[in-house]
């Protein structure tokens, strides 16, 4: 996804200048799933995980035409079993975080 413009070029650099800040905070973990990864968990759909000291996890799965929070244990573990398998595909976070900075370099 760093190299399909969406919107004009400038945007997306503006985008991933962006992301590059956020990546350099120290409560961010970024990763990437490299191009050379051709079919992943995660193409399924976007998914959040949360947790919170003294609650349930629950999650959020985004899906066209809508989204659905999900606290169905099974469900839960199933998409944390997801996660683990996309951070296991994905590059290290410094190795992300150079990808995503030579993609912002001009001529690219």
């Amino acid at each position: 996804m760093l190299y399909r413009v969406i919107g004009d070029i400038e945007v997306m650099r503006e985008q991933l200048a962006h992301l590059i800040q956020l990546a350099r905070r120290p409560e961010i973990t970024l990763q990437i799933v490299p191009r050379t990864v051709r079919a992943h968990c995660g193409l399924a759909g976007g998914f959040i995980i949360a947790e919170r000291d003294g609650y349930p996890y629950a999650a959020y799965t985004d899906a066209q035409p809508f989204g659905r929070t999900v606290i169905e244990r099974h469900l839960i573990r199933e998409l944390t079993r997801r996660y683990d398998a996309l951070r296991a595909e994905a590059l290290p976070s410094g190795r992300s975080l150079h990808l995503i900075e030579e993609a912002v370099k001009p001529g690219e």
